[in-house]
């Protein structure tokens, strides 16, 4: 006879919580561990663990430890400890209504405390459940999370909000804000803090032209961040260049990075 499970760690709640509703569904399965790991391809102790409430398994662990794609309440408890075990998402501040967002700052605000919500899924699986690298590059993914770039354009935010189950009726609301304050980069950007600014540009090259003009735009009044002038006309060079070839060549779309 195998050893008896230990109790569930309780220590962070929402952790606990998801433990006990995984080990519910494995006692409903009638499987032991080891049979589980048979079937799944993980070791029982991944398993084990995963039913602890001492971690948060990956997403990939908690599919095995459900016996396929997690659904309903399981995706909710693995949401909430990931939200607990990161401690993100209570130093964001709830989005206010969509059409009361001005600036890109607090869109981007908004748009990273969506994806804490959604229990900030891996670039990978954000950029599957988004529909594809065409739609959302890792690098792309990348930036948004972190708050150094908004989405390269209307299709992509809404992609983005969908990947994280954002309500379609806000994703469409939230698109319509992305469109109006992306209207006048400039301004934009002027939400944004210093430093956010200044991450913006230590980005590089982002995927929206025009958020790098605004960037650079207002960075070239920060005097008293080292180079931040400097940088900031070395990324306006670049934009006029860039105007002259679309100028010349047509319109032609930029691929981010390979992830």
């Amino acid at each position: 006879m195998g050893r008896r499970e230990l109790p569930v760690d309780y220590t962070v709640r929402a952790r606990g919580e998801l433990a006990a509703a995984l080990r519910q569904l494995r006692a409903q399965s009638g499987l032991t561990y080891d049979e589980l790991a048979a079937r799944t391809g993980l070791s029982a102790a991944t398993l084990k663990r995963a039913s602890s409430g001492r971690t948060v398994p990956s997403w990939t662990t908690l599919t095995a430890a459900c016996g396929g794609e997690p659904r309903g309440g399981i995706v909710e408890l693995w949401r909430s400890a990931r939200a607990a075990d990161r401690g993100r998402l209570k130093g964001l501040r709830r989005p206010p209504a969509p059409e009361l967002i001005t600036t890109a700052g607090q869109l981007s605000e908004a748009l990273e405390y969506f994806y804490e919500k959604a229990g900030a899924p891996s670039l990978r699986q954000l950029q599957a459940r988004a529909g594809g690298a065409h739609l959302m590059p890792v690098s792309s993914a990348a930036r948004i999370v972190a708050r150094q770039a908004l989405p390269a354009s209307r299709q992509q935010c809404v992609a983005f909000l969908t990947a994280l189950d954002v309500v379609p009726g806000v994703v469409r609301r939230l698109a319509d804000t992305y469109d109006r304050v992306t209207a006048n980069p400039a301004d934009s950007w002027r939400g944004l803090s210093d430093l956010e600014v200044g991450r913006v540009l230590a980005a590089g090259a982002s995927d929206t032209t025009d958020h790098r003009l605004g960037a650079a735009l207002r960075l070239a009044d920060l005097r008293h961040i080292p180079g931040a002038s400097r940088r900031a006309e070395e990324v306006l060079r670049q934009l006029a260049a860039e105007s002259m070839r679309v100028g010349r060549d047509g319109p032609r779309e930029s691929h981010s990075r390979a992830a």
